[in-house]
């Protein structure tokens, strides 16, 4: 029986006629839906953007309506606001595609800006936008559900660890939650998305987008790659997902795409994400040198419950004078302050001052005062009330070690990044304890796996603190992880050559360690403690001061109970590290 002019229109397929029924009745929208040309090249443009030109190759016969955008020569299904193009599919593929089709029309927001999101980072918000809608129609058409299993499960990678081979193992993960998956990456993914699912509901799009963003976060410390010219959609049946951005309509901008580097992670700015492979020119302008010194340590294994020899190399930079080249203009480098206030000189006089002693010259006030209160609420006090005078302890050199990790380019309302509240900080501290005739070297790391921990020597003991110690100091970048165990066994080494009768290191991070190549985050801080061992066996007390509330387990377990501080990201980065610094000398 011939179709009714409302749903057969004039020169269009017949073979495409039961999709487009599907559609509408889905949808209730009536969409062109039309095959993809398999010639077809070129660009997407922006979602939904009608009257631009046909796609070149297309046949008058085959396609009488005009198309709505130039098309990219894809495998995959394209929905814009006006039409879906479909391409040579079987007839359950063909199906699958127009109900996720219908899913998005139905509960996915077009043309949404990307703000600066990387290719790889709009992916995984695809993905996760695509198991969003997906589950939203199967809950209102349970049916529809086995329709998309059976593609999800053919373009399953149960192995494989390519950006790919992820996205296919993340699709039927939060498909099927009986699915098992032994990544740690997609079972994160999986329980963050059922959390966001029970505490927003599915029809917070915004809430799964920020996960999306934490995920492909966390792709980009793992250094997966993805290459914007490459299929990036594995099921068959799913579309492209250019009806959820607003790209540019320009084909020529979409061909000349960037070559494919790392993306940073979503939120952080640009200036802040270095090369994924930095090469040795790019080093040497940072450092100042043409290549670094390297060196191997060991790394310990908690599991084995010993140390791995010559498990990490380490890349050390050595402080010589930062160049800066005309393309560093426009990095946003930090700029210490020219003129910032010395504090106030700690008083060296013959000895220091022992408090709350039995014996003494004095009597110490405040314990006066206390044993006083005691007596008249009736209550025992047999505490030392004196005080007196002790020789004064010789000088301590410190070796302050920064963590110049990715994390620390993070901005405060202000728009202050740690990173430069570490370098003023380290400044001003650097400024006190030569103005006290004291010993200090300031130094900084960050790493890139075990084969590559960048450590830098921006001032050493006995240099001045000049115009050239500053200008190293503010080209410091953050890039990358913090391996602080390697870290701080070549801090221990250096700091063993010092003459100094007193010596220690202070670290001061925003977090527990990391690393692309550690999953377990309690290998990396195991192996920290283990360091500060080896370094307390050698004399050399580490010292930890930590910007994270949430790090203070992690804190403690690394530097001990007596050894560390944990600071909240407002609390005043300079007083504190002084105060530490004061704590550690004995002042």
């Amino acid at each position: 029986m011939p179709l009714s002019p409302d749903t057969q229109a004039p020169g269009s397929d017949p073979g495409l006629t039961v999709p487009r029924l599907l559609l509408r009745a889905l949808s209730l929208r009536g969409l062109t839906v039309q095959h993809l040309p398999t010639g077809a090249s070129g660009a997407s443009g922006a979602s939904g953007a009608s009257g631009a030109s046909g796609a070149s190759g297309a046949s008058s016969t085959a396609h009488p309506q005009p198309l709505p955008l130039a098309l990219p020569a894809s495998t995959r299904p394209i929905l814009t606001a006006t039409h879906l193009l479909l391409p040579a599919l079987t007839p359950a593929l063909q199906r699958a595609a127009v109900a996720h089709a219908a899913a998005h029309l139905l509960h996915s927001a077009p043309a949404q800006p990307p703000n600066g999101l990387r290719p790889l980072a709009q992916v995984v918000v695809g993905a996760i936008e695509d198991a969003r809608v997906e589950q939203l129609l199967a809950r209102e058409l349970p049916g529809v559900r086995a329709w998309f299993d059976a593609p999800l499960r053919a373009a399953w990678q149960a192995d494989g660890l390519s950006f790919f081979a992820l996205l296919s193992r993340l699709d039927l993960a939060l498909h099927d939650e009986r699915c098992p998956d032994d990544h740690h990456w997609v079972n994160k993914a999986r329980t963050a998305f059922d959390a966001a699912r029970r505490a927003h509901g599915l029809e917070d799009a915004a809430a799964f987008r920020r996960l999306a963003s934490i995920l492909a976060n966390d792709l980009g410390q793992m250094r997966v790659r993805h290459e914007p010219r490459q299929l990036a959609v594995p099921a068959p049946y799913r579309d492209d997902h250019s009806h959820l951005w607003a790209h540019k309509r320009n084909a020529e901008e979409t061909q000349n795409l960037p070559a494919p580097e790392a993306p940073p992670p979503v939120g952080r700015p640009a200036t802040a994400s270095p090369p994924l492979t930095p090469s040795p020119r790019d080093e040497a302008a940072a450092a100042g040198r043409d290549t670094p010194t390297l060196h191997l340590y060991p790394e310990w294994d908690r599991r084995l419950e010993r140390l791995r020899p010559d498990w990490c190399t380490l890349h050390e930079w050595a402080p010589v004078q930062a160049v800066e080249t005309p393309s560093d203009a426009g990095l946003g480098r930090t700029r210490l302050p020219s003129r910032l206030p010395l504090p106030s000189r700690p008083s060296v006089g013959p000895g220091r001052r022992l408090r709350r002693q039995f014996e003494g010259d004095e009597l110490d006030l405040d314990a006066a005062i206390d044993a006083v209160l005691s007596r008249r609420l009736q209550q025992t006090h047999d505490g030392p009330v004196f005080q007196r005078r002790a020789p004064q302890q010789p000088p301590c050199s410190l070796l302050l070690l920064l963590d110049s990790s990715l994390s620390t380019a993070d901005q405060d309302a202000q728009g202050r990044s740690l990173l430069a509240l570490e370098q003023v900080a380290a400044w001003q501290l650097a400024r006190t304890v030569l103005a006290a005739r004291g010993r200090i070297a300031i130094h900084a790391f960050h790493s890139d796996s075990r084969a590559r921990v960048h450590y830098r020597r921006l001032l050493d003991f006995g240099q001045a603190l000049d115009a050239r110690a500053q200008a190293r100091l503010e080209a410091l970048q953050p890039a990358w992880s913090t391996r602080l165990g390697a870290a701080l066994r070549h801090a221990t080494r250096l700091l063993t050559a010092e003459p100094a009768e007193r010596r220690a290191v202070l670290v001061l991070s925003d977090g527990a360690p990391s690393d692309i190549d550690a999953h377990d985050p309690r290998d990396l801080v195991e192996d920290a403690r283990q360091a500060v061992r080896e370094a307390a066996q050698r004399g050399l007390p580490v010292y930890g001061l930590i910007v994270d509330p949430g790090a203070a387990t992690c804190a403690r377990r690394i530097f001990g109970v007596h050894r560390h501080r944990v600071l909240a990201r407002t609390a005043p980065l300079q007083r504190q590290l002084a105060a530490l610094h004061a704590h550690i000398s004995g002042i």
